[in-house]
């Protein structure tokens, strides 16, 4: 049976490679594979882990099988039908698909041998009706007030599972699994959430995280950061996060960034090729360094007048701190008569307000002064070319650079009267826009300081940074936010004290827990690890999957159970390093130290190309591609599943490696050395982080006496790769 992805080599001809790296050492098939019958085994395996099916039942399906369009409820309000409402529409199909997905990849996974834990009591102290007091009160609170019964919490081997991948983006080796189990004390789940935010894994994962959410990528369809320019804001992330900064200072330093992109020191002029060599060439003492240089610089905007930079550096910092999106409009019209079915705030948004905040960036010098000036690049004498110099320096202009009149450089000053670009005209009766933050919680600032930095004080001393920050991170651990899309906040629908007018809902489903983590989230000096913490012991993050009964997708806002959501293809990777014992070296970049040689994806500072090299290295990134990280652009991450992920489960060099025979070491190694069932138990623990069920065993057993051992050991190691819950986080 050929299991090959067209255009790749197939089984009899693949590399093998006997040790790690890129390099193949010789070419020979990889020995005792026999993928027809471990296809037969993938087959029975997953008979037997669907054995057990899921105890809910999406009742709320019609009777074809599929869902409702509205399903009878008020969810889409009076505005159904308006095209806007497409963003409702979204939503609704996602938790369709969540819905369904934890329904049948549960129908998959065998039920834990010890059932459900009750949930205990909320905790919270809060007299009033309307309010809450933690996560726990306010989730319990809403579902009550809905009617809609939470589902017990998680057993313990789903729980470590759970919360490994979520915090880290690992799943727990086989001795975290077995010690885990064997604790007897009543707050271990409390200790290990303590523990794992004190590895180093933690920043990793959370790096990944916000280098998606800041787009750090080397190059756009605007600017080109460069390899060395994207490593360096992927080292300012992580050196950020690894020193636990609070969030509010890392965003007025990527505000306020000033200096070169990649880190590096430069001087003000090249007098020869031999200087050039000394500085440019030279990373043993001229590294690339943190900085965040390269968030400013993912804002330059071509084919325009500055200001149309200036007007996308006020998007992203609406959008990736503040959760609104709808900043793009609003800097190309007000909101009345474009916005009226999508935001209460967004109708009566004007495009001056936006111009307002956009002139905070006003001291950020035009593209051409970023760069070093190319004529003045010396020539290299071996091939007659002028030298690149890969960087950009953003330092903003000294005052008293203002008002330029005539068609000459505009930098320093927002202009409000330009024609063409990226944006329509600016035609404003006022030729000059003084700098203004456009939201509540502005603060006193000293009238000397720079734009950008008084920008920063603004903006973190705005409740709604908190409230955005806390929503995109919950929706990490829950698959969706308290406020879904979470970059789409409307600021006139988040109090129930002072609801919208007729016709609009509060838009958070639970406005008083938002508010209640938003406030922790200040009061803690802004400390993610505090709010990973408050979410991470909550039991509503520990609910179960499962749920008794008809659960109607539009629970799913209420977090009355866990959803599924399927592993990202970092953690994909990562799993089957870490469940194998078989590390890799990599290298994500081909100068900066602390990106060559690393062991996991979820180590890399990228989604496209990496990591660098042939062989080895193209196979992971096949594997990688397949499971959708998305670009840091015009593309993002996705769960959804398709078949070029199977067979890259089931026939990709890098997952065949993972148990080859001849290895000395590795968990297969290992496993070959001990009985029967423990060898089953032992590959179970390692790759599944549980132990196997009774027919599981005895079918694995029996699988292994019937032929070669050391085979069939290799085959049943293959098909747990295979199993769903093997790249599920259920």
């Amino acid at each position: 049976m050929d299991l090959g992805i067209p255009d790749r080599r197939t089984q009899d001809r693949r590399t093998h490679y006997n040790r790690e790296g890129d390099v193949p050492l010789k070419r020979q098939p990889i020995a005792n594979f026999d993928p027809g019958l471990a296809v037969k085994l993938l087959l029975a395996a997953l008979l037997v882990g669907g054995a057990a099916t899921a105890a809910d039942d999406l009742g709320w399906e019609a009777a074809d099988g599929s869902f409702p369009d509205h399903g009878g409820c008020t969810f889409f309000g009076p505005r159904e039908g308006v095209d806007p409402v497409q963003t409702a529409a979204d939503d609704y199909s996602a938790m369709k698909m969540r819905a369904w997905d934890t329904r049948r990849v549960l129908a998959m996974i065998p039920q834990p041998r010890r059932g459900g834990i009750p949930v205990r009591a909320a905790t919270g102290t809060s007299t009033n009706s309307g309010a809450c007091d933690g996560i726990d009160d306010c989730i319990q609170k809403t579902a009550d007030a809905v009617g809609v019964p939470l589902t017990y919490l998680t057993t313990d081997t789903e729980f470590l599972r759970r919360v490994r991948l979520d915090l880290t983006g690992r799943i727990p080796t086989k001795d975290e699994v077995l010690e885990f189990l064997a604790d007897t004390s009543a707050d271990k789940r409390e200790r290990l959430v303590d523990k794992l935010l004190r590895t180093p894994e933690w920043a990793d994962r959370w790096t990944m995280h916000f280098g998606d959410l800041f787009r750090n990528t080397i190059r756009t369809a605007q600017v080109n950061r460069y390899q060395w320019g994207r490593d360096s804001l992927h080292l300012f992330l992580l050196e950020s996060l690894q020193q636990n900064k609070p969030y509010d200072q890392m965003a007025r330093e990527m505000l306020a960034a000033q200096g070169t992109s990649d880190g590096r020191t430069y001087p003000s002029r090249y007098t020869d090729f031999q200087h050039y060599q000394r500085t440019y060439q030279n990373f043993v003492d001229n590294p690339v360094r943190a900085s965040a240089v390269g968030y400013v610089v993912g804002g330059r905007t071509i084919g325009g007048p500055i200001q149309d930079t200036y007007d996308t550096l006020a998007f992203i910092t609406a959008r990736d701190f503040l959760g609104i999106s709808l900043m793009d409009c609003v800097l190309c019209h007000d909101g009345a008569g474009h916005l009226d079915a999508l935001s209460v705030w967004g109708t009566k948004a004007k495009r001056l307000d936006g111009w307002k905040l956009a002139a905070f960036f006003s001291d950020v010098p035009r593209y051409q002064a970023w760069r070093y000036p190319a004529r003045q690049l010396p020539n290299n004498p071996q091939n007659g070319r002028r030298v690149n110099a890969n960087y950009y320096f953003i330092h903003d202009l000294p005052k008293g650079v203002k008002r330029v009149t005539g068609g000459g450089d505009t930098a320093g000053e927002y202009l409000a009267q330009t024609a063409g670009g990226n944006r329509p005209d600016r035609l404003h009766d006022e030729r000059y826009v003084t700098p203004s933050y456009p939201f509540a919680g502005n603060a006193n600032v000293h009238s000397g300081m720079r734009l950008r930095q008084q920008l920063g004080l603004h903006l973190t001393a705005d409740p709604q940074f908190a409230r955005a920050a806390v929503n995109y991170i919950w929706r990490k651990f829950f698959s969706r936010g308290i406020v879904e899309p979470p970059d789409q906040f409307d600021l006139a629908r988040l109090d129930p004290g002072a609801p919208p007018a007729t016709g609009w809902d509060i838009q958070p489903s639970h406005p008083h827990l938002l508010e209640w983590l938003a406030d922790g989230f200040r009061e803690s000096g802004f400390d993610l690890k505090w709010l990973m913490r408050q979410i991470a012991t909550s039991q509503a993050y520990q609910l179960s999957s499962r749920y008794d009964g008809v659960f109607n997708p539009l629970y799913d806002k209420y977090f009355v159970r866990h959803q599924v959501k399927r592993l990202t293809a970092e953690q994909v990777h990562d799993a089957l390093i870490v469940a194998s014992k078989r590390h890799m070296a990599y290298n994500a970049s081909n100068r900066t130290p602390s990106l060559r040689g690393i062991q996991y994806a979820m180590q890399f500072p990228d989604v496209t190309g990496v990591p660098l090299g042939r062989g080895q290295s193209a196979n992971v990134r096949r594997l990688l591609q397949s499971f959708t990280p998305g670009d840091r652009e015009e593309t993002a991450r996705s769960g959804e599943g398709s078949p070029l992920q199977a067979l890259n489960l089931m026939n990709n060099p890098f997952v065949l490696s993972r148990f080859a025979v001849n290895a000395p070491t590795g968990t297969l190694a290992e496993s070959l050395e001990m009985a029967d069932d423990a060898l089953v138990a032992n590959l179970y623990l390692s790759v599944l982080s549980r132990r196997p069920t009774d027919e599981e065993t005895k079918f694995a057993v029996d699988y292994l006496q019937d032929g070669a051992r050391t085979r069939r050991a290799a085959n049943l190691m293959w098909a747990l790769f295979n199993k769903t819950d093997f790249y599920f986080n259920y």
